[in-house]
């Protein structure tokens, strides 16, 4: 073993081979029989809608228009050509790093392969099956239906399947991304294709496809971590690993794996953000040939960490408690979904972007759900860069699954790759093996609505044993010591006892009875799923539909809310907080607020309820189409209120207001960080013209992890009955300025009116991606909501109380639009 000091830490990433050389290829389309010009990679419905054969699925009702794809093969072909050259090459291979999802591959009309896992990449040594010249390519891909119908209708029984909407229910047989056969915020979509461009790979000696990282031992003084380097062939020839910072390691002929364990002095740890800094090193990986010839090198970033998954037994019942070396952590986040019914539209920029957007509304956690797919390693890095901690979810959410050897197999192969490349990254805090199986088959009555005997349900009871509480587990052991729990939720909602152990997805409000308020008093340990809908803002909803359809009874409404209770929910706690709306724009904007109270409510609750609550992630962060949903972020990247209202929330010095009988409030300061430290807080009254009433400082011993009551504002005699407004002031441990505004309003007051009203254009910055926005008002303004007709734009602050007087808002565009096209408007 090997021992070096680190010093100087990089960022950089950079991979070779020999000759790489990416595919094109040619389909036709069964229908007209014309040919269409597929390009490198995408779904077969991405292709039609480029060529003109289909129209845009989100638009109205369109969705409709693509159910016949499912029902078709589908080939695809192409060709490449070989020099004799390319011939004497050790290797000549084809890889496919995504395939959707079941395929024939043919080379020169011989089967070579067949997939049937949308989660892996597939290669194919294919040195001794080409000639000199053209080779050709054909991959016929047959559609999950038509895959498995003849099986599924001689089936004794059929698999829960809920969320499948088909007629034909085989989402849990298919491994590729459950939400494409319809949830209750997605349509139906279920793509065929390359997910990833498929490359043709020629070289000698070695080639590797992926790598394990795992921190073994952590100490002050040293921590010791395992490096694993997996080729895709077995090695020819002795070869020489190289590391910058760790030395050159000898690699024996035929090997496919080798594991070398390394020393790091005097480590600097990743922390999650706000728990220290997210540290990071570089080292150079380089491959050499028995004749020092350079045949591969990659830049390779890596933390040091561990996690740890605490559960037992406490005076409140089990504990659900993450550790990051050590040190228990608050868990702040959401649950991400995929951004996108079509994967491949999903670039690694857009995720970058999410994972800012993320790191910006305070985050530290996020969890990847299991009805999706495995991001990309795009996403992990940012992670990695900006704090956040990883949930992940194994694919398989809200249905039984098979536990058949084939079955099995298929998985295991999914998950040994997934798991070293995700685990590698540091911000990977933990495994989940599935979304909602659990206790989707101890209370969804699967058992009478699928028909399912004493037998049937024994052999799913069993299937679930082998997958979950064997193979997954198992795998995580193996490959990596991240900890692994094997379903979320581990407790039901319906009974108070439930909210004691463990993690908890609670639904009481949304799909049961229970008022708003319960958001606020029915806490879990942990709780990983919680959440209330919204219709996304008029820019986005200009891109599904026209003004006609603005309409909570018009097709393309009812056709774009996919959850059963979905508009009605809505409508009956928007007009207990806010009144009936009195057109269908005033709706949507009582959506957002109504939708932004009640995850307040929740995270409010949760946070006080430290440290017996030690994680809040509500339900969804992002949207996969333009469309009503659980989201705070929708399908453009607008934010709705409830984003801006989490930012504010999960500040790690937050001013939380914890919502009392008859509209009243108490307040708290509470902090998550680690530092104790002196805060010097102040909080001022006004009255609704902007008068002080008066003005109150404080100074308080913030400790981590703690909650302290501020002020009693309510309880002073002489605003019992009265509207105000009371800002606070504070600077948290770093010493950054912070504010938070709350308004009390026990009696009807004169509400602004467009006349009062002038929203202005300051500067333009930054390449015109950016600029400020000034806001005059006369009268006080509840809720203020800027938007624009422009998409994608973000504000520094929205849906905010605003006094009477000037106010500025930062804006940033995601592209650049002419001044006269801004459209601001308000409500």
């Amino acid at each position: 073993m090997t021992k070096y000091l680190f010093i100087v830490l990089f960022i950089s990433t950079a991979v070779f081979a020999q000759k790489q050389e990416i595919l094109e290829w040619g389909t036709i389309n069964p229908k007209t029989l014309k040919g269409i010009d597929y390009g490198t990679h995408g779904s077969i419905q991405e292709k039609l809608i480029e060529n003109g054969d289909l129209p845009d699925p989100f638009y109205g009702m369109n969705e409709k228009e693509f159910a016949w794809i499912e029902n078709n093969t589908w080939g695809l072909n192409s060709s490449f050509d070989l020099l004799s050259y390319d011939l004497e090459h050790d290797f000549i291979e084809l890889e496919f790093p995504g395939i959707d999802t079941y395929a024939e591959i043919f080379l020169n009309d011989s089967l070579i392969g067949f997939a049937e896992n949308a989660f892996r990449p597939y290669r194919y040594n294919i040195k001794n099956k080409v000639k000199l010249g053209t080779n050709k390519l054909q991959v016929i891909f047959y559609p999950p239906v038509l895959y498995h119908k003849e099986k599924y209708e001689s089936a004794a029984y059929h698999l829960p399947a809920p969320n499948d909407v088909n007629e034909i229910k085989i989402a849990p047989y298919t491994r590729k991304p459950q939400y494409q056969f319809g949830w209750d915020w997605s349509l139906r979509m279920n793509t065929i294709g390359f997910l990833k461009p498929v490359v043709l790979h020629v070289y000698n000696s070695a080639r590797t496809i992926g790598k394990n990282i795992v921190t073994q031992a952590i100490s002050d003084e040293s921590a010791t971590l395992f490096f694993e380097l997996m080729f895709s062939n077995p090695t020819k020839g002795n070869l020489i690993w190289k590391s910058k910072f760790f030395g050159d390691v000898r690699i024996e002929e035929g090997t496919t794996k080798i594991i070398r364990e390394e020393e790091v002095l005097n480590p600097l740890l990743w922390w999650p953000r706000g728990q220290g800094d997210q540290n990071m090193y570089e080292d150079l990986w380089q491959i050499f040939d028995e004749q020092n010839k350079l045949i591969e090198e990659q830049t390779v970033n890596f933390g040091i960490r561990q996690t740890e998954l605490v559960m037992e037994a406490d005076q409140w019942g089990t504990s659900y408690l993450i550790k990051v070396n050590g040190r228990p952590v608050f868990c702040k986040g959401g649950d991400y979904i995929p951004q996108d019914i079509f994967p491949a539209r999903v670039h690694d920029e857009d995720l970058e972007t999410m994972v800012k957007s993320f790191a910006a509304s305070n985050f530290n956690m996020v969890r990847v759900w299991g009805g999706g797919y495995y991001p990309d390693d795009a996403f992990y890095d940012a992670c990695d860069k900006y704090g956040i901690m990883v949930w992940q979810d194994f694919m398989f959410a809200c249905a039984m699954y098979p536990g058949d050897p084939e079955f099995l197999t298929n998985v295991q192969e999914e998950v040994e790759y997934q798991i070293p490349r995700i685990a590698s990254h540091p911000s990977l805090t933990i495994f989940n093996g599935n979304n909602e199986v659990d206790v989707a088959w101890k209370n969804w009555g699967f058992k009478t609505t699928f028909k399912l005997d004493d037998k049937a349900s024994k052999e799913i009871e069993e299937s679930y044993v082998k997958l979950f509480k064997k193979l997954l587990p198992t795998s995580v052991t193996r490959l990596t010591n991240s900890p692994y729990i094997h379903t979320s939720p581990l407790s039901n909602w319906g009974k108070d006892e439930f909210f004691n152990h463990g993690t908890q997805h609670y639904w009481g409000v949304w799909h049961g009875k229970d008022p708003m308020s319960d958001f606020a008093k029915k806490i879990g340990r942990f709780n990983a799923e919680y959440g209330f809908q919204s219709f996304p803002e008029f820019s986005t909803l200009s891109t599904f539909s026209e003004k006609a359809d603005w309409d909570l009874k018009s097709d393309v409404m009812k056709h774009h809310q996919k959850s059963y209770v979905g508009n009605g929910m809505i409508l009956k706690h928007a007009e207990i907080l806010y009144g009936s709306p009195e057109n269908f724009e005033e709706f949507v904007y009582f959506s957002q607020l109504t939708q932004a109270t009640a995850v307040s409510m929740a995270v409010t609750g949760h946070r006080l309820d430290a440290p017996r609550c030690m994680g809040t992630l509500y339900w969804q962060v992002n949207d996969c189409w333009p469309a009503p949903s659980w989201s705070s972020i929708d399908y453009y990247g607008n934010w709705k209120a409830l984003q801006y209202r989490v930012k504010d929330d999960y500040e790690g010095i937050a001013v939380l207001g914890k919502a009392l009988d008859k509209g009243q409030m108490d307040y708290y300061l509470v902090s998550d960080q680690v530092d104790t430290f002196q805060c010097e807080l102040k909080y001022t009254v006004f009255d609704l013209k902007g008068n002080a009433l008066f003005q109150n400082a404080d100074s308080m011993l913030v400790e981590g992890n703690q909650s302290i009551k501020i002020c009693d504002v309510c309880l002073k005699a002489d605003l019992a009955n009265k509207n105000y407004v009371v800002k606070f002031e504070w600077k948290n441990a770093r010493e950054d300025y912070k504010t938070r505004t709350f308004s009390q309003i026990n009696t009807k007051y004169e509400k602004a009116d467009s006349c009062g009203i002038s929203i202005k254009v300051k500067e333009i910055r930054k390449g015109d991606q950016q600029a400020v926005i000034v806001v005059k008002t006369e009268k006080y303004l509840r809720n203020f909501w800027l938007y624009s007709n422009v998409l994608g734009v973000k504000f520094n602050k929205n849906f905010v109380d605003l006094l009477p007087g000037t106010h500025e808002f930062e804006i940033e565009f995601e592209t650049i639009p002419k001044v006269k096209d801004f459209g601001f408007k308000w409500m």
